[in-house]
C-alpha cells in the first residue's frame, strides 16, 4: 500500500492479539532516492596508445628469463643465483621465533627452501636475501634483521631477529640466446615476428589496464554523484562480501583462521568506508540498469563465475558446487555480474568512437589467452 521499495528485512514479530487477531510489528531499510548523474556524458581521459621499443626489449627480457636454465655451480654466490638453503630464527634472547608465530613460518624457519640472492622484488626475508651473498655450499652464516616498528606481525614489530643460515646449493641462471631455437619454442618464425607479436600483445595489455584506470575513474564519479543515505543493512552486506573474499584467499593461502580472527575488528573498521562506496555505486548501477533495461544473460554469469574462481584461486566447478549450496551467495554473484555489465554499458556509452579505433565492444565473452600470458603461464608451471 505505501509503495515502499524495499532493500532489506532487518525486524519482524508476529504477535497474537486479545480478540485472535494478528499484530505485525517489522522494521525495513529503504533503498535511497535519488537523481542519476548524467552517466552518458562524462569527461574521461582517452590517451593514445603506444608500444615503444623500450617496452619491446622488456618484454623479451621477460621471455628470455621464462625459459632460462638454472646450473648448478661451486662457488660464492652472486646476486642473481638460486639457492636452496635452510634458516632458523631466533630473538636474541634465544627465543625461537616459530613458538611466536607458529603459523607463519616463512619468517621463522624454513627446512628446505630456495630464494633468488639479491633480488629487491622477490618475497621473503629481504635480510637472508642480501645477506646470502658471497656464501658457498655447506657455509653457514648468522644474519641480522630489525623488524619494522608497524610490520605486519605484532609479534615481530620492533623486534631484532637471528637467522641462522645454511647453504645446500647453488645454482646459475642461464638465460637463452634470442636464436633459432627460442624462437622454434615460441612458435615464431624469427625475431621480427617475435617483435610483431609482442607489439600487439602489449598494446592490448595496456588497453586493459586503460579500460580498468577508466572504469575507477566512472565509479568515482559516481560515488561523488551519490550524496544520499545508504541504509545500514546494504553498508553491512558490502563488508560482509569484501571480509568474505578476502578470508577466503588468506585460508587457501595457508593463513590460519585463528590468526585472521585475532584481526576481525580490525578487518571491520578497515572495510567500512570501502563498502560504504560500494554500496553507493551498487545502488546507482542498479537504477541505471532498471532505465537502460539491462539484464544479465548465462553468459554474463558464467564471466563472473570465472572471474570469481580465478580471484578466489580455485576451480570455476568449486565455486559452483559452492554455489549450488548457497542460494544467496548466488543471487550475489548474478548481482554483481549485472552491475559489472552496467558499469561496461556507462563506460563505452561515453567512448563509442575511440582515438583506438573502431568501435569496441565492453562485454563480450572470455578473450583468448595472449602470448605474453601463456609464456608467464609456462613460467609459473616451470617454477611450481
Amino acid at each position: 500500500e505505501q509503495n515502499w521499495n524495499v532493500f532489506s528485512m532487518v525486524k519482524f514479530d508476529v504477535k497474537r492479539t486479545s480478540d485472535g487477531g494478528r499484530e505485525l510489528k517489522f522494521i525495513v531499510d529503504l533503498k535511497p532516492t535519488f537523481e542519476l548523474l548524467d552517466y552518458k556524458n562524462l569527461t574521461i581521459d582517452e590517451p593514445e596508445i603506444t608500444v615503444s621499443d623500450e617496452d619491446i626489449s622488456g618484454a623479451i627480457e621477460q621471455i628470455r628469463n621464462h625459459h632460462a636454465d638454472y646450473r648448478e655451480v661451486k662457488r660464492p654466490i652472486q646476486a642473481g643465483d638460486f639457492v636452496r638453503l635452510q634458516y632458523t630464527g631466533t630473538l636474541e634472547d634465544g627465543t625461537k621465533i616459530i613458538d611466536l608465530i607458529p603459523k607463519a613460518p616463512i619468517w621463522a624457519e624454513q627446512k628446505n627452501t630456495w630464494e633468488e640472492a639479491g633480488s629487491r622484488d622477490a618475497p621473503g626475508i629481504p635480510a637472508i636475501i642480501q645477506g646470502i651473498i658471497a656464501m658457498e655450499v655447506d657455509g653457514e652464516r648468522a644474519i641480522r634483521m630489525e623488524f619494522a616498528n608497524d610490520f605486519e606481525l605484532p609479534e615481530l614489530r620492533g623486534k631484532k631477529v637471528i637467522y641462522h643460515v645454511k647453504i645446500f646449493e647453488i645454482r646459475e641462471k642461464i638465460l637463452p640466446q634470442l636464436d633459432a631455437t627460442l624462437f622454434e619454442k615460441l612458435k615464431v618464425k624469427d625475431r621480427d615476428e617475435l617483435k610483431e607479436r609482442l607489439t600487439i600483445d602489449l598494446r592490448n595489455r595496456k588497453l586493459q589496464k586503460l579500460r580498468f584506470e577508466q572504469r575507477e575513474s566512472v565509479v568515482q564519479k559516481m560515488i561523488k554523484s551519490a550524496t544520499f543515505d545508504i541504509p545500514e543493512t546494504a553498508i553491512e552486506y558490502e563488508q560482509m562480501y569484501v571480509i568474505r573474499n578476502f578470508v577466503e584467499r588468506q585460508v587457501r593461502e595457508g593463513v590460519a583462521a585463528e590468526v585472521i580472527q585475532n584481526y576481525s575488528d580490525k578487518l571491520l573498521e578497515d572495510t567500512r568506508e570501502l563498502a560504504q562506496d560500494r554500496a553507493r555505486v551498487n545502488f546507482v548501477l542498479e537504477k541505471i540498469a532498471e532505465k537502460e533495461q539491462i539484464s544479465c544473460s548465462e553468459q554474463d554469469l558464467s564471466q563472473m563465475i570465472m572471474q570469481e574462481a580465478s580471484m578466489l584461486r580455485i576451480a570455476p566447478d568449486q565455486l559452483i558446487a559452492i554455489l549450488k549450496e548457497n542460494r544467496e551467495r548466488a543471487q550475489d554473484l548474478q548481482r554483481r555480474a549485472l552491475f559489472g555489465k552496467t558499469l561496461d554499458f556507462v563506460l563505452s556509452s561515453n567512448l563509442k568512437k575511440t582515438s583506438h579505433g573502431a568501435e569496441e565492444n565492453f562485454i563480450d565473452g572470455e578473450k583468448d589467452q595472449t602470448f605474453l600470458e601463456n609464456e608467464e603461464e609456462i613460467a609459473r608451471i616451470k617454477v611450481e
